[in-house]
């Protein structure tokens, strides 16, 4: 799951500087190794433990839908900081909810498990801990002046995938590489509080995985469209990228994991992604497509993706003035494969400058 646009600029902003981060002290194996890429990785470039997911009350069955990241990079390989985004869709009530909050650190992050990661400033803090699945998550934040808060538990419902061909290494076109593995079934319990109503959650999250992202900042990318994808006729999950490119290219790839657990990578040429439809943010003027198709001929795969609801976009204050905008939310699945109508759920974000109309 890929978020280089957004932190491309925070970390130039940061740095006082236009120069990518160094890649020195980035890990780049013939394979990823659970063991060891769950940890940090010291003094990465820009890595991040990323869970998206379709939550449902336990009692009234009203969705929620929730995101949590905790970025972790380093410009010089000396300096680390650590960035959070967080937020919750009350999908009933049409609101939603985000925060961030970013930290310097005063050490380096070091190689340990289980993971320990947290940032506190404010009214705003996050915390990850856990490792292999089972992980914690907690937000105590503030959008608006209006506090928000989940704390929820998981445990792996299915084995990791490792993208890239199971390398857990995905190859961006050849313009850059990546370590990249999920947990696409996270079995998920916790409480969330929105609008001063503690509730009981359950559901599932997808868990994402990322390091030696500096890699693309090297490269003409303008923008990102990733997505994950859960089909509940068939069981069947994707993940799916768009990557933009400067020069006007399109770079497409995912993988495709069947009911069994079994996976295999989805090549540029085997995949279409197209914008149908579009909405504009009256914040950030800024244009997202709103509904995608999704064709994958090979395998019979014909979807469309819509937002579930169309303000779910972030927005991440850094400096006075400065403001950077990306939009991250659920949206509904409907089609088919092998010609029979299917369903599903799906996250997807969006971080494409192309679409600014100011």
């Amino acid at each position: 799951m890929v978020r280089f646009l957004n932190c491309l600029f925070l970390i130039s902003i940061l740095s006082s500087c236009v120069s990518p981060p160094s890649l020195e002290s980035d890990v780049f194996c013939d394979r990823a190794d659970i063991q060891r890429d769950e940890a940090p990785h010291v003094a990465n470039s820009l890595e991040w433990w990323y869970a998206t997911g379709w939550l449902n009350d336990v009692e009234t069955g009203d969705t929620f839908g929730i995101e949590f990241v905790v970025f972790h990079f380093s410009m010089n390989g000396k300096k680390d900081r650590l960035l959070s985004n967080v937020a919750i869709t009350d999908v009933s009530a049409d609101r939603f909810y985000f925060d961030h909050t970013l930290v310097g650190l005063e050490d380096q992050l070091e190689a340990t498990l289980p993971l320990q990661l947290s940032t506190d400033h404010g009214k705003s803090k996050a915390s990850m801990s856990g490792k292999f699945g089972e992980y914690s998550f907690i937000a105590n934040a503030d959008h608006e002046g209006e506090s928000f808060y989940y704390s929820l538990k998981t445990k792996p419902n299915s084995p990791v995938v490792f993208h890239g061909n199971n390398t857990g290494y995905e190859d961006y076109g050849g313009y850059a590489k990546a370590g990249y593995y999920s947990y696409t079934d996270l079995i998920t319990e916790g409480e969330i509080e929105v609008d001063g109503k503690l509730r009981k959650v359950k559901g599932s999250i997808w868990y994402d995985r990322q390091w030696n992202c500096g890699s693309v900042l090297q490269n003409r990318t303008t923008g990102w469209d990733w997505m994950s994808l859960s089909l509940n006729e068939t069981n069947e999950k994707m993940m799916l990228y768009r990557l933009r490119l400067k020069e006007g290219l399109n770079i497409y790839g995912g993988t495709l994991i069947h009911k069994d657990g079994t996976y295999e990578a989805l090549k540029g040429d085997e995949l279409q992604i197209t914008d149908l439809d579009y909405w504009k943010s009256d914040n950030s003027g800024d244009r997202y497509p709103s509904s995608l198709a999704i064709s994958i001929p090979h395998e019979n795969i014909e979807l469309e993706l819509k937002m579930l609801k169309e303000q779910q976009e972030l927005e991440i204050k850094i400096l006075p003035l400065v403001k950077l905008y990306y939009w991250e939310g659920m949206c509904e699945v409907n089609g088919t494969r092998n010609g029979v109508n299917v369903t599903g759920r799906s996250y997807l974000e969006i971080t494409n400058p192309e679409n600014r109309e100011n």
